[in-house]
């Protein structure tokens, strides 16, 4: 509110053939906004992106290991000590 009462002196923007008369605080929150929006979107894009390649690795991931056997060991095998002893 001090923003705008600071700035509330009338400004013209002259540009691609419209001429428009706004107070200045008005102008520069509909810049920012607008910026705002393109820099989301252009996030948006990158994530949407990404995600994309994700689910194609994915993909990749589980068609290979549908082909190879599970070579795993148990959890619950017992492991040998150097000694011999388990306990």
């Amino acid at each position: 509110v001090w923003f705008a009462a600071k700035n509330a002196d009338i400004v013209s923007i002259h540009g691609l053939g419209a001429s428009l008369k706004a107070p200045m605080a008005l102008i520069l929150l509909a810049f920012f906004g607008a910026g705002l929006l393109l820099g989301l979107m252009s996030a948006l894009i990158a994530i949407f992106r990404l995600k994309r390649e994700i689910r194609a690795l994915n993909r990749a991931l589980q068609n290979r290991s549908a082909y190879e056997a599970p070579t795993a060991r148990s959890p619950e095998a017992p492991i040998a000590t150097a000694s011999g002893n388990s306990g």
